[in-house]
């Protein structure tokens, strides 16, 4: 910056009034008035020629006053550490014919005797001739930079001996896995020096088994963005092998962005005499109430409580969590503290506080309609406990998110399923007509069935299968529960409409269906599961009929306060339930193994059917008996379905 300054010098060379003229005007005002250090300039025999305004508000002497003044005069500066004078940078720098920069630690005297820290340096000024007419002092306060950096080189030094004295393990690494701490713990731990380490990959001085567990926590930490708690088994130099509890946590800078991943180790060995491991879990924690600068950003609830219960540490975090500042929490016991409606543990606390044992477990509680989960960790320190609470609010209700969502997606998938199952089963046998009436047009196209022409049968038969599939499909979207599924059925309208479609089955097995719907004549349901369940069951009572005895087939209503009963009875072959009973619903069984054109789905269609009506269903039946089968529908009163 200095030099950029005197470039403005080369237009001497154009000038052609006196030097002094040109440095008190043009220089002045061009160079000096635009720079944002102090500036003062002197003759080649180092009297004040010009200053501007920092410079006289840093040595306390006006332009007036400091016009004609040896430079020593105005400038008094002295060395920070011997506060013994210093020769001043521009005589030096017009001796020595060449810019000088400051000695370190200089110390500016005002003219009212206070002292600032400065910087910067001396150059001497050429004519076109490269004479020497003068020099230039240019020099900057860096008083609150001076005291900062020795504030940060105290904290250094003090955060240095914490790490250095605690029995913990501590290390830091950056997101590529490289060391940026290794305390002196863990250099006796692994007998190497932190200098070996920083800057290098952490794998390095790990066994293969560490590194491995090493790196899938690292990558847990990332992955979930919050404090990873495990256990691990190290060999101390002694050859001993003792367990740790290690917590690895992100580290965040000032702009919240994750930089780091910190990894704290705590010796919890139980082969050791107990009153020893107290002795190590006790410095532990008493260490860790000294460690403010490593608790205090901790993402994780952590407070300190001593035997009464009362608060000794209290970090960040439980201050966001309370809106209570540390030093009000302090001395006040745990009811004062926590607001309404977050648990307190008080019979855990006395519990570890009686036993010596730590104690952890999972806590959910709301507050105002807020629900959290935290998992609590409750260790004894010194003459009381520290409790540390990890927030699992967010993965528990992206758990419970991603369970509901597998759950519905199971539901739909059974519920296309079901009506694939349906669409097949339901269709089969009113297409397989049409085909057969096609083929017999193709024979003979002016024949007549039952005083009909077979494209007016074809008619008949595709508006029934119309119906049929448009009353299936709503079927698919059941279980939105919406309520414009729902609505009022007759039950004479759905078996007229099914023995449309089977009329042709109906006359060959000369089939005789009766029905009594009076108790009652309909009910609220969605129409096409209550025609696909009374279709599989007609359809089934003909094909599955005794071919020596005439077939007959009855259908009847029956209701009480709760539910409706459908019955449909046939006198059938009927099915062996000691033998089949178990398996009757199953899918693509089978009990008549003369009967070659069924696919075993019907009744296990009918079963899921009813079932997500709300209803259930029996079966009586045995060998050249027939069936009887109930089916229980739940009561739905057309208001509800109306509202």
């Amino acid at each position: 910056m200095p030099l950029q300054i005197f470039k403005n010098l080369h237009q001497v060379q154009k000038m052609k009034e006196p030097l002094e003229i040109f440095i008190s005007k043009q220089w002045y005002s061009d160079s000096i008035l635009n720079t944002e250090d102090a500036v003062i300039t002197t003759n080649k025999k180092g009297i004040v020629i010009t200053m501007n305004g920092l410079a006289e508000g840093l040595t306390g002497w006006s332009l007036t006053d400091s016009i004609g003044q040896p430079i020593e005069k105005i400038f008094d500066a002295i060395n920070e550490v011997t506060h013994l004078p210093i020769e001043n940078p521009i005589n030096k720098a017009l001796k020595e014919n060449k810019a000088t920069l400051l000695a370190n630690h200089t110390i500016l005297i005002k003219k009212d005797k206070t002292q600032r820290v400065i910087v910067d340096s001396a150059v001497p000024i050429h004519n076109e001739d490269f004479e020497i007419i003068g020099g230039a002092l240019i020099f900057r306060d860096v008083t609150e930079l001076s005291a900062g950096k020795e504030k940060l080189l105290l904290i250094e030094g003090m955060l240095k001996g914490i790490m250095g004295n605690t029995d913990l393990l501590i290390s830091i690494t950056d997101l590529e896995g490289n060391y940026l701490l290794f305390n002196s713990q863990k250099e006796k731990l692994y007998n190497i020096k932190a200098e070996e380490l920083i800057g290098k990959n952490s794998m390095l001085h790990l066994t293969k088994e560490e590194a491995v567990e090493a790196i899938r926590t690292d990558k847990q930490v990332l992955r979930q963005n919050r404090p990873v708690e495990f256990e691990q088994i190290l060999k101390h130099p002694d050859r001993t092998y003792h367990i740790y509890s290690t917590t690895k946590f992100p580290l965040y800078d000032s702009e919240n962005k994750l930089f780091a991943i910190a990894e704290i180790s705590t010796d919890i060995t139980k082969l050791i005499e107990i009153d020893e491991q107290l002795a190590i879990k006790q410095s532990a924690i008493k260490k860790e109430i000294q460690y403010d600068e490593l608790t205090k950003d901790m993402p994780n609830l952590f407070f300190s409580l001593d035997s009464s219960l009362h608060h000794t540490s209290f970090n960040s975090a439980c201050e966001k969590f309370t809106g209570r500042k540390a030093e009000e929490v302090i001395g006040k016991t745990i009811q004062e503290v926590f607001p309404d409606g977050v648990p307190l543990f008080i019979s855990e606390y006395k519990e570890v506080l009686k036993t010596r044992q730590a104690k952890n477990f999972i806590s959910t509680f709301t507050i105002s309609e807020n629900t959290f989960t935290y998992i609590v960790n409750i260790y004894p320190a010194g003459n009381g406990i520290s409790v540390l609470m990890t927030d699992l609010t967010k993965q528990r209700k992206s758990e419970l998110e991603s369970n509901e969502r597998v759950e519905h997606l199971q539901e739909q998938n059974n519920n296309i399923r079901l009506f694939a199952n349906a669409v097949y089963h339901d269709l089969t046998a009113p297409i397989s007509r049409v085909l057969g009436l096609a083929n017999l047009y193709k024979l003979n196209p002016d024949d007549k069935i039952n005083n009909l022409t077979i494209l007016e049968i074809v008619v008949n038969e595709i508006t029934n299968l119309g119906n049929v599939v448009r009353d299936m499909n709503s079927s698919i979207i059941l279980h939105d529960n919406d309520n414009k599924l729902l609505e009022y059925i007759n039950f004479d309208s759905v078996l007229t409409q099914i023995k449309n479609v089977h009329e042709n089955e109906i006359l060959k097995s000369k089939a005789f269906i009766t029905s009594s719907f009076h108790n009652p004549e309909g009910m609220v349901t969605v129409k096409s599961y209550l025609y696909s369940i009374m279709n599989n069951l007609l359809s089934n009572a003909i094909k599955y009929r005794l071919p020596e005895v005439p077939l007959t087939i009855h259908l009847q209503t029956q209701e009480n306060n709760e539910f409706i009963c459908l019955i449909v009875k046939d006198n059938g072959k009927g099915i062996d339930m000691e033998k089949h009973g178990e398996k009757l619903f199953g899918l693509y069984n089978r009990f008549h193994k003369e009967v070659t054109d069924g696919k075993g789905i019907g009744l296990n269609l009918v079963k899921k059917q009813v079932e997500s009506l709300g209803g259930t269903i029996e079966v009586e039946s045995s060998i050249n008996h027939g069936s009887t089968f109930k089916i229980f529908f739940p009561v739905i009163k057309i208001q509800e379905v109306l509202v």
